[in-house]
C-alpha cells in the first residue's frame, strides 16, 4: 500500500501564525481568550483551552484587561473598535490574506464602489469582510444568488472568501462581467487554498481511497472534500484518526490523504499511524518514506505549481516568518528560502523591525540547499540596484533630498547621505567664496541628486543646490508680489542707476523708477536726487503680477507743485522764482518745484533786446508778474515790465 500525503495538507500559513500566537499569550498567564474559535477544528481549540486559552463567543462577555485574539477570520471593524473600547488587549492573529480584504473592501467602499463578496454568508470570515464595508456588501455563495444584484450599478468591486472553489469562483465572475459599467475583480482565494484545491483534484484521481481529514465546520475542509468525491468515489471525511473506519481502507493500492487549512500536522500524523496498523505484508510504509519514494512523481504531476530557480536568479516571496538570524519565506518552491541576516541587507539591519510577515520582498537565489532543504536567499545586490534605481529616479523627478556637510576641500563640501557618499562642488552650493565655508560642516542642507557615479569602491552622488535657491527666490519673489498693491508706499535701497531710471530693491524684488517719476523737477542727473545705496521711499504706481514686474515713483509722494500753484495764484501776481535757463525767445523761471514760468523776450524790458542774457542772468532771483496760467496745456506767462 502506498499512503501519499499532499504536500500542502494542514495547516496554512494563516492559520499556523494564529495558533503560534495563541501559544505564546498563553505562556504570558491568565485572562487569555479567542473571540469565537481561533479557527474551525474542535480539537485544536481544546488543545489551547487545556493551555489556558479559552474562548468568548459574545462581545459582552469581554471584560476590562482580558486579553482577546482575534481569530484567523478575522471580525467585523465595529466588533474591533468595540472590543478596543472595552479595555481589552487586543492580539490580532488576522490571516494576513484575510486583513488584505479587510483594507480592500474599506478602501473600495469609500471610493464609490458596490462591494460583493463571493462566499458562505454564514462563515466568519465572510461576515468580518462586509463589517470593513459597513454591512452593505452583496454576498453571492452560487450562481443562483447573482439576481440579487441590481442591475444598474455603475461600478462593482468583487472579493472572494479566501477558502472559496476556485473552479466555482470562475463560474460566477463569467456570469457577473454583464452586471455592471465597471467591474473591479480581485481574486482574494488564498494560494495556500487554491494549491490545497489543485493537489486535491490531482490527487484523487491517482488513488483507490482518499481520505480528507478537518473540521466538519471547516469551509476549506469540506470544499476538499467535494472536490475529491468529483474524483474518487471512495473519499471518506473525518475529523480524527478514532473516525477512520480501516475497513474502507483495507485492500487499497493507494491511499491519498489531504487535510483542510485548520487540520494540526499531528491529526494528520495519528491518520497515518491508523492504517499502518492493516497488518498486510509489505504495506508497512511511512509517510515519509512514500513521500521520498513518490517525489519525482508527485513533483511530474505538480510541477506547474512550483517556480524553476537556480542561483542568481531574482524572484518575490511573501515573508511567512521573522527570528532575529533570518526570515523565512515562500518563494512559490517546493522548499522555503531562508534570508540570513547577513544577507538581508549591506548595512547592519533589525530583522523584526525591517521585515514583518506577509511582506512580499525581492530576493536573490544564492544557493540552492543550505544543507537542510532549504534554499539561500540574499538582498544584498537587489538592494544596492534598488538603491541606484532609486538614486537615478530622485535625479530625474528633481526630488528634494537632505545631505550632512561632512568636510571642506578645494572644490566643494564633502557630505553624506543615508551612508552614501555625496559631493557638493562649490559652484553649485550657493555659498559664496567669500563665506565661511567650515562653518557648514556638521550643518545638514537640502539638496538634489545631479549625478550617480557607479565605480569600484562603491556609489556616490554630486548634490546641487542651485535649482532649489533658484526655486526659492521665485517663491519669494511671488510671494512678494502677492503683497503688493497699486497705490503702497514700500521702503528700499537705491540697487542701481542707469540712464532711463533707477531700481530700488525691496527685498526679492527689484522696482523700477523712471527718469520721470524722480523729480517734479527737471531732472538732467538722477544722481543729483538719489545715489546708490540710499534707503527711500517709494510709490507703487504700477504691478504687473505675470510678468513679476513693478514700477515706483519717487515724486509722486509729494502733491503735484504745478496743480497746487495753479489753485493758489492769479493772473496779475507778483511772483519770485530763479531764472534755469534760456531760450532765444526768452528765460525760464522755476517758481517752484517742479512749475516753471516763461518770461517772453518782448516782456523783459521797455526797450528792444535781441537776446534775454542781456537782461537777466542764470541763477538770477527776480520779481515777475503772472500775465495768464493756462492750465489746460500747463504754461504760465510771466513780465518784468510794470512791476512796481
Amino acid at each position: 500500500m502506498e499512503i501519499l500525503i499532499a504536500k500542502n495538507a494542514g495547516f496554512c500559513f494563516g492559520v499556523q501564525n494564529a495558533i503560534d500566537k495563541a501559544e505564546r499569550v498563553a505562556e504570558e498567564g491568565r485572562g487569555v481568550y479567542t473571540y469565537g474559535p481561533i479557527i474551525h477544528n474542535r480539537q485544536v481549540v481544546e488543545n489551547l483551552k487545556s493551555k489556558g486559552v479559552d474562548v468568548k463567543d459574545d462581545i459582552d462577555e469581554v471584560k476590562e484587561g482580558d486579553k482577546i485574539i482575534i481569530r484567523s477570520h478575522g471580525v467585523p471593524k465595529k466588533e474591533y473598535e468595540e472590543l478596543a473600547a472595552r479595555g481589552s488587549e487586543i492580539i490580532d492573529a488576522t490571516c494576513p490574506y484575510v486583513k488584505h480584504i479587510h483594507k480592500v473592501v474599506e478602501e473600495k467602499s469609500k471610493a464609490g464602489y458596490k462591494i460583493v463578496i463571493i462566499g458562505d454568508p454564514s462563515h466568519p470570515e465572510v461576515k468580518g469582510i462586509n463589517g470593513w464595508c459597513d454591512e452593505k456588501a452583496v454576498i453571492i455563495n452560487g450562481e443562483e444568488d447573482i439576481n440579487k444584484i441590481d442591475s444598474k450599478l455603475h461600478r462593482i468591486c468583487v472579493v472572494s472568501q479566501t477558502t472559496f472553489n476556485e473552479e466555482k469562483w470562475y463560474s460566477i465572475i463569467c456570469r457577473l462581467v454583464r452586471m455592471a459599467r465597471e467591474m473591479l475583480i480581485i481574486n482574494t482565494i488564498c494560494n495556500a487554498t487554491e494549491l490545497r484545491q489543485k493537489e486535491t483534484m490531482e490527487l484523487s484521481k491517482q488513488v483507490d481511497v482518499m481520505i480528507v481529514v478537518g473540521g466538519k465546520e471547516s469551509s476549506n475542509t469540506r470544499k476538499l472534500f467535494e472536490i475529491s468525491k468529483s474524483n474518487c468515489d471512495n473519499t471518506i471525511f473525518i475529523e480524527t484518526a478514532e473516525e477512520l473506519d480501516l475497513s474502507l481502507v483495507k485492500g487499497a493500492k493507494k491511499v491519498g490523504i489531504t487535510a483542510g487549512a485548520s487540520t494540526p500536522d499531528y491529526i494528520i500524523q495519528n491518520v497515518v499511524d491508523k492504517i499502518k496498523e492493516i497488518d498486510v505484508e509489505n504495506e508497512k510504509v511511512s509517510s515519509k518514506e512514500v513521500l521520498k519514494d513518490n517525489d519525482k512523481d508527485m513533483m511530474g504531476d505538480y510541477s506547474l505549481e512550483f517556480k524553476k530557480i537556480h542561483p542568481g536568479m531574482e524572484v518575490e516571496g511573501r515573508v511567512i516568518l521573522v527570528t532575529d538570524k533570518e526570515v523565512y519565506v515562500d518563494i512559490g518552491y517546493k522548499s522555503d528560502g531562508i534570508l540570513p541576516s547577513e544577507e538581508a541587507s549591506n548595512e547592519e539591519i533589525n530583522l523584526r523591525e525591517k521585515f514583518n510577515e506577509g511582506d512580499i520582498i525581492k530576493v536573490e537565489v544564492i544557493r540552492m540547499n543550505d544543507g537542510e532543504g532549504n534554499v539561500v536567499l540574499s538582498r544584498k545586490s537587489i538592494e544596492e540596484e534598488e538603491l541606484i534605481n532609486s538614486l537615478k529616479e530622485y535625479k530625474e523627478s528633481g526630488k528634494v533630498i537632505e545631505v550632512a556637510i561632512k568636510g571642506v576641500n578645494k572644490g566643494g563640501f564633502d557630505c553624506v547621505y543615508n551612508s552614501i557618499r555625496a559631493f557638493m562642488p562649490l559652484s553649485l552650493s550657493g555659498i559664496s567664496r567669500d563665506e565661511d565655508s567650515e562653518s557648514y560642516i556638521g550643518k545638514k542642507l537640502k539638496a538634489q541628486i545631479a549625478d550617480v557615479v557607479e565605480s569600484r569602491n562603491g556609489i556616490e552622488i554630486v548634490v546641487s543646490r542651485r535649482e532649489l535657491m533658484k526655486q526659492e527666490r521665485e517663491r519669494k519673489i511671488k510671494e512678494t508680489f502677492d503683497n503688493l498693491e497699486y497705490g503702497q508706499v514700500v521702503k528700499g535701497k537705491v540697487k542701481s542707476i542707469i540712464d532711463s531710471g533707477a531700481f530700488v530693491n525691496i527685498g526679492y524684488v527689484d522696482v523700477f523708477v523712471p527718469i520721470s517719476e524722480i523729480s517734479w523737477r527737471r531732472v538732467n542727473k538722477i544722481q543729483d536726487f538719489v545715489k546708490e545705496g540710499d534707503e527711500i521711499e517709494i510709490l507703487l504706481i504700477r504691478i504687473d503680477k505675470e510678468e513679476l514686474k513693478a514700477t515706483g515713483s519717487l515724486k509722486r509722494l509729494k502733491k503735484e507743485p504745478w496743480e497746487e500753484f495753479a489753485l493758489s495764484h492769479n493772473e496779475g501776481d507778483i511772483v519770485e522764482g530763479k531764472v534755469v535757463r534760456f531760450a532765444d525767445f526768452g528765460a525760464f523761471v522755476e517758481l517752484a518745484e517742479g512749475v516753471d514760468g516763461l518770461i517772453h523776450i518782448s516782456n523783459m524790458a521797455d526797450r528792444r533786446i535781441n537776446r534775454p542774457q542781456e537782461v537777466v542772468k542764470a541763477g538770477q532771483i527776480v520779481k515777475a508778474k503772472i500775465l495768464m496760467i493756462d492750465k489746460e496745456s500747463r504754461r504760465i506767462g510771466l513780465t518784468l515790465k510794470d512791476i512796481e
